[in-house]
């Protein structure tokens, strides 16, 4: 099927999809949502990360266990079509599970991913190791998605979620930023602490990074979730940083938060290339 067209903002909510995909069948069909902020033809990471952790968590365990870590490549552009997610126990123990996902279109896989789920033990106290890093604050968040500084366009997804930013990045200093979901991820579901969480931790590739993107493009092609528990609540806070060397090869690290503290982190690696030709700034019309 073509790709979908880029979206224009609407004044009318109601011309807004439901959600950032919906169900085709055995498919997934992505809604203008599920558009990235580099191609309006193609998937933005959220996109792929949450529907990847959807399959993850939909495989059967022999006791209760979560999800303590989940790695996503993407190392091909998925294209707004309709999509085959399929997901698959490849060690099933008692205490320890490892699941492979893949997303494929076109008869090729677009994006693998591979999760370590671990039994869930009974509460003790005594062997209990708290985080102890404070929760940065959450600034008033805006009615609908704001548009991030400097893009080319406003992609689907940022239109998906709220987003406050609380502090930029800069050289040297972390970014913080909080978002959580306005709509589910597929039309007619709840959406679940551990996908909602790996729907949002694609913003660790840009809350810390502190480049000029009408210059610079920074492509993350991985993303790693450790998960120390799962969230409470809708907002997820993501404190990240950023480094790039020379070559165009850097990583971003962050520490990902509910309300009540630290609840995982996400480690992706960069691909930053200059831009052939300068995007516009924002605000004008380039």
């Amino acid at each position: 099927m073509p790709p979908l067209p880029q979206p224009r903002p609407s004044l009318d909510p109601s011309a807004e999809p439901a959600a950032i995909f919906r169900r085709e069948g055995d498919r997934l069909l992505p809604q203008l949502f599920a558009q990235g902020p580099w191609d309006p033809n193609h998937l933005h990471g959220g996109a792929v990360c949450g529907v990847l952790a959807r399959a993850i968590e939909g495989c059967a365990s022999p006791g209760p266990m979560r999800v303590a870590r989940m790695t996503v490549e993407m190392t091909r552009a998925l294209p707004m079509e309709a999509l085959a997610v399929h997901a698959e126990v490849t060690r099933a123990g008692r205490r320890i599970q490892q699941i492979d996902a893949r997303i494929e279109a076109g008869g090729r896989v677009l994006a693998r991913a591979t999760a370590l789920r671990m039994r869930v033990g009974a509460p003790d106290a005594d062997g209990v190791l708290p985080a102890g890093e404070p929760v940065p604050a959450r600034p008033e968040h805006p009615a609908g998605g704001a548009q991030p500084n400097a893009m080319p366009f406003v992609p689907g997804f940022i239109r998906a979620v709220d987003f406050v930013r609380a502090r930029l990045p800069v050289r040297g200093r972390d970014g913080v930023i909080w978002t959580r979901l306005r709509v589910p991820l597929v039309d007619g579901e709840a959406v679940t602490p551990f996908v909602r969480l790996a729907t949002l931790c694609d913003f660790a590739s840009g809350a810390g990074n502190a480049l000029d993107f009408t210059r610079f493009t920074a492509i993350n092609p991985d993303l790693s979730l450790h998960l120390l528990r799962e969230p409470r609540g809708d907002w997820i806070g993501i404190a990240a940083k950023s480094e790039v060397e020379a070559d165009g090869v850097g990583q971003s690290h962050a520490t990902l938060f509910d309300a009540e503290g630290p609840v995982g982190r996400a480690l992706v690696s960069l691909l930053v290339e200059r831009r052939t030709k300068p995007s516009p700034a924002p605000g004008s019309r380039g």
